[in-house]
């Protein structure tokens, strides 16, 4: 079965970076007690900056040895030349078990990731 969860935004769009410390630490914490709420297998994010805290929860238990969670990010079909930031930060800090990109010329560049074609 599936299971959607709402979490909560590391920054608003035009929030300024001095408040987002704040939400940030906050939509950190919501992902800490979502992960040992829930204990999902899977987390499949794309795009937004929302699925960071989740995913860095997601990498931090995997780094103490508590795995629960398998992390796959797709990233944008509109990223056709680089990856996005949080595509970026996921691939170099090898956070995603599996980073999916949408054109072949983002696998020739980022050789870890998958490309299987247009997903979404």
């Amino acid at each position: 079965t599936s299971h959607f969860t709402q979490i909560y935004r590391s920054r608003e769009v035009g929030q300024s970076y001095l408040t987002s410390v704040g939400t940030t630490i906050i939509a950190l914490a919501h992902a800490l007690w979502l992960m040992i709420k829930i204990r999902r297998g899977i987390i499949l994010c794309n795009g937004p900056g929302t699925c960071i805290p989740l995913c860095a929860i997601a990498f931090f238990f995997k780094v103490v040895g508590i795995r629960w969670s398998s992390i796959f990010y797709v990233e944008s079909i509109a990223r056709v030349r680089r990856l996005s930031l949080r595509g970026l930060l996921l691939y170099k800090l090898r956070m995603a078990d599996q980073l999916f990109v949408q054109w072949p010329q983002l696998k020739s560049k980022y050789p870890r990731a998958n490309y299987v074609g247009r997903l979404m």
